[in-house]
């Protein structure tokens, strides 16, 4: 797994094989967490036509959801919080 994309502060774009997560950033109060989806074959597309933009846009939503607690945890591999932590220090390293 590897980070290809970020919006400092707001999310992290990860690609493991042909799969891409995005992993938002939601901040309430005192309190952060990250959100994270599995971009579907329709999303992908069209981040790959419109670039960061459209993520900004799918991570304000995906944000908004969170807050209202209407947010549903996909499934994510189960060592999501390792690959991805290895994934943005070896980023942040090469940036």
């Amino acid at each position: 797994m590897k980070v290809i994309a970020e919006e400092p502060w707001n999310w992290f774009l990860f690609e493991d094989g042909k799969t891409l997560y995005l992993d938002v950033l939601v901040e309430h109060g005192a309190t952060s967490y990250s959100v994270t989806n599995v971009l579907n074959i329709d999303q992908a597309t069209t981040f790959k036509q419109k670039g960061s933009a459209y993520l900004n846009v799918l991570a304000s939503d995906m944000r908004t959801k969170a807050l209202m607690r209407q947010w549903s945890v996909p499934a994510l591999p189960s060592d999501w919080a390792e690959l991805s932590i290895s994934a943005v220090r070896e980023w942040n390293l090469h940036k």
